[in-house]
């Protein structure tokens, strides 16, 4: 399984390890997202601005609950230049300690 985390500019992918997989740009984000298809567990999201689209949440939330092996969305307030990598690893420590579907986290 792979975790992934993304902010408004980059996008990170780790494995169960926490190792660091992947990155990109965040405009292909859509690419991970249908590579990794099934294979994802957990996402977390953040956006320099402090508040991630929630329609966004709504359409990515409602798209990956079709995957058997999503556990977790998560979205974060934070700063800008977050690292894409720390979000990642986020989604991963979210799900193996069994956070809630959508969890919004502040500051």
């Amino acid at each position: 399984m792979f975790y992934v985390g993304a902010t408004d500019q980059r996008v990170s992918v780790v494995n169960e390890l926490g190792s660091e997989v992947y990155s990109t740009d965040f405009r292909n984000m859509h690419n991970v997202l249908i590579l990794l298809r099934g294979v994802i567990a957990g996402i977390a999201l953040a956006n320099s601005m402090g508040e991630v689209d929630p329609q966004l949440v709504r359409v990515l939330q409602k798209q990956m609950e079709k995957e058997k092996g999503f556990k977790n969305l998560t979205t974060h307030r934070f700063e800008p230049h977050l690292d894409a990598r720390l979000l990642a690893l986020s989604a991963l420590a979210s799900t193996q300690s069994g956070g809630t579907k959508t969890a919004k986290k502040k500051k």
